[in-house]
């Protein structure tokens, strides 16, 4: 859809809480893929970061773009990382890629000494066409894409489609943190001249479905909709999202995070609650984004409740345990939760690891039963 922005703008609350996620994110992902790379020998010299809409680098009061906070987070990381990094920045817009090239320049001197980067490219053009020719290019000779992570923050829903993700995510290890506009979208529903985009947005016509339900309705079924299309038509194999509010609470649009790896689950998952410390998972711009702070609401007794519900009776491995927490609950922290539930004579170790410390849960390969009355732990 067209973008309405002027060629730098304003950036609002919600704007800024989107970059602490993918910030935090980056932090994080940077050195674990660069050590899983090394460790397994992907093949690969460098990790990729792509930001596919990168924007003019800056705001209008002078708050750095999505580019130049991903640059800065690796320069600035305390870790060394045995694969370097390369940035691959896309620009449509000529006016905004200019601009985007004097403020990618200010860290030039930087970029070049510092052996964590590989490389800086920023191009001029399509988003969709040029991730697929580089798409094609790994393909047709044969490589193997990633570690890559893919930040798709398109201005709002039909720039981005479910062949371009699926595409993405046939690589074990790349991943794509996405953006989809409700706001936007919802005005255009009813629109037939938006249907056609409306359909690759989602990889089929199945969002049909939505021009049948109340007003009420269609919000829920466009979020279930689009997720299950990243996981069933694009393999993404874990899906999670966060909703980005106005001042008012009105829902503009969802942030999606696809990846293979559990890992990365994890770590997009904590950068979320760095933002949202409610397990919500949202933002909204009436909140103060300096006054949130982690954990600030987080119970175990609520994630105890639902694994004694789900599993009573049954014995699982604490992997087993840790992955339905990350991809079914709102939680990542999970042992807090086993604990309570040990203490309330409601779980026990089945075979605790010899020396292991009471009352751990550090050995992931470690069975334990979920009991349907109380007893003693072993």
């Amino acid at each position: 859809m067209p973008d309405e922005l002027p060629t730098i703008w304003d950036g609002a609350a919600h704007t800024f809480a989107k970059h602490q996620i993918l910030e935090s994110y980056l932090k994080a992902w940077m050195p674990i893929m660069s050590h899983q790379a090394h460790r397994v020998g992907t093949g690969e010299t460098s990790l990729l970061f792509v930001d596919g809409f990168a924007g003019p680098g800056r705001y209008d009061q002078g708050e750095p773009g999505s580019p130049i906070l991903a640059v800065k987070s690796v320069l600035s990381h305390s870790h060394d990382f045995p694969i370097p990094v390369t940035f691959l920045f896309v620009e449509e817009r000529p006016d905004r890629y200019a601009l985007l090239g004097h403020a990618l320049d200010e860290y030039q001197q930087e970029m070049d000494a510092s052996p964590k980067i590989k490389t800086v490219q920023a191009l001029q053009g399509d988003c969709e066409t040029l991730l697929n020719s580089l798409l094609d290019d790994y393909k047709s000779q044969g490589r193997q894409l990633g570690p890559a992570l893919f930040f798709l923050d398109q201005s709002g829903y039909s720039d981005v489609s479910m062949e371009l993700i699926r595409g993405i995510m046939s690589y074990r290890l790349c991943e794509v943190f996405s953006y989809l506009n409700w706001d936007h979208m919802n005005r255009f529903l009813t629109d037939k001249n938006k249907w056609q985009s409306l359909s690759k947005t989602f990889g089929g016509d199945e969002w049909r479905k939505v021009l049948t339900l109340e007003t009420s309705e269609r919000r829920t079924f466009i979020l279930k909709a689009y997720r299950s299309a990243l996981e069933g038509k694009a393999g993404s194999k874990y899906v999670w999202h966060f909703a980005m509010c106005d001042a008012n609470d009105k829902l503009l649009y969802w942030l999606f995070f696809c990846t293979n790896n559990l890992r990365g689950l994890e770590e997009m998952k904590k950068a979320m609650w760095r933002v949202d410390p409610t397990g919500g998972f949202r933002f909204s711009d009436k909140d103060d984004p300096s006054q949130l702070r982690l954990f600030q609401n987080y119970d175990p007794s609520l994630l105890a409740e639902e694994l004694i519900s789900t599993f009573q009776g049954k014995v699982l491995t604490l992997a087993q345990v840790k992955e339905f927490v990350l991809t079914k609950t709102p939680a990542y922290l999970y042992k807090g939760a086993l604990k309570l539930l040990k203490d309330g004579k409601l779980l026990k170790r089945i075979n605790p690891p010899p020396g292991r410390r009471s009352g751990t849960f550090s050995d992931e390969q470690m069975q334990v039963q979920f009991l349907s009355s109380k007893s003693t732990d072993s």
